[in-house]
C-alpha cells in the first residue's frame, strides 16, 4: 500500500494544500506518487478527482490501482473523471484536437479550458476535488513554450484559489534540466515535493530521496517552512519510506 509515503509527505488528509507541485530529478521515476495519491483521493467519500494524463495513458494507472489495491474502473465517469491526451493522440492521429486545437487556442489554453468544464460539472457535487497533471514537461515535447507552460500552472493556482477545497498537484519531470520552470511552479503553491537521485547510484534497497518542503506561515517579506528527507523503494504492491541512516546507504 501508498500509506506510510503519503503520510511523509503529509498528503494523506482529505484536506490538502491548494497547490502541490513534485519535482523529478532526470533519471529517476516519481510517477508512484500520482498513483499513491490517485488512490488515496478515490477512497475518500464523495472526493472527486480529475486525471489529467500527459506521460501516461489511463490504463497504466489502472495496472498501477490494481497492484495497490484499487480499482479505477469503479470511480471513473462517477467521482473519476479523465481527460486522456496520450490516449487521445494515439487513437484521432494528426485530427486530434490536443495537436490541432480549435479556435485559435493554444494547447495550455485548450487543456485549461477543458480542465474547467470538467470543474464546473463535477465540483459542486463533491466535498473535495483534486487536479492531477502527471508530468508537464510532456507540454514541452507537444510544442508548448516555457511562458505557456508557466500560465497554465497559474491559471490552475488560480482555480484552486477560486473554490474551497480544490486542489491542484502537479508533476515536472526532468526538472534539473528545467530548472526555472520546476522553481517558478513551485513557488505558486504551499507543497513541494523533490525526487531526487541517490548520491551512491543505484542500491538495492532504496530507489531515490524525497525532499518534502512546505510552506508554515507565509508573510509579506519572509515566509517559515518545514523540510524532511526520507527514502523510498518502489515495490511491486507497495511503497516503503526510511528515514536517513536507517538503511546502509550514502544519501
Amino acid at each position: 500500500m501508498a500509506t506510510s509515503v503519503l503520510l511523509a509527505c503529509g498528503l494523506n488528509e482529505q484536506k490538502l494544500p491548494g497547490f502541490v507541485h513534485i519535482s523529478e530529478e532526470s533519471n529517476v521515476d516519481g510517477s508512484f506518487l500520482i498513483s499513491c495519491i490517485l488512490g488515496q483521493r478515490l477512497r475518500i467519500s464523495n472526493a472527486g478527482t480529475l486525471l489529467v494524463c500527459l506521460q501516461h495513458h489511463y490504463q497504466h494507472y489502472f495496472n498501477a490501482g490494481m497492484r495497490l489495491g484499487y480499482n479505477t474502473n469503479i470511480f471513473q465517469g462517477k467521482t473519476l473523471n479523465v481527460i486522456d491526451v496520450l490516449s487521445d493522440m494515439a487513437s484521432e492521429g494528426l485530427a486530434c484536437k490536443w495537436l490541432r486545437t480549435p479556435d485559435g487556442l493554444s494547447l495550455t489554453e485548450q487543456l485549461v479550458e477543458d480542465i474547467r468544464a470538467q470543474v464546473e460539472s463535477n465540483y459542486a457535487n463533491r466535498n473535495s476535488y483534486t487536479i492531477l497533471i502527471d508530468n508537464l514537461s510532456i507540454l514541452f515535447n507537444l510544442g508548448a513554450s516555457k511562458l505557456q507552460v508557466q500560465q497554465f500552472c497559474q491559471d490552475l493556482a488560480s482555480l484552486a484559489k477560486e473554490r474551497d477545497n480544490l486542489t491542484v498537484i502537479t508533476k515536472l519531470s526532468n526538472s534539473d534540466i528545467y530548472q526555472p520552470t520546476d522553481n517558478n511552479v513551485a513557488k505558486l503553491g504551499q507543497l513541494r515535493i523533490q525526487v531526487v537521485r541517490l548520491k551512491s547510484g543505484v542500491f538495492r534497497e532504496v530507489d531515490g530521496k524525497l525532499l518534502i518542503e512546505r510552506v508554515l506561515d507565509e508573510g509579506s517579506y519572509a515566509c517559515e517552512e518545514a523540510r524532511k528527507e526520507v527514502l523510498y523503494k518502489v515495490n511491486d504492491r507497495n511503497v516503503k519510506v526510511f528515514t536517513p541512516g536507517e538503511v546502509g546507504v550514502k544519501v
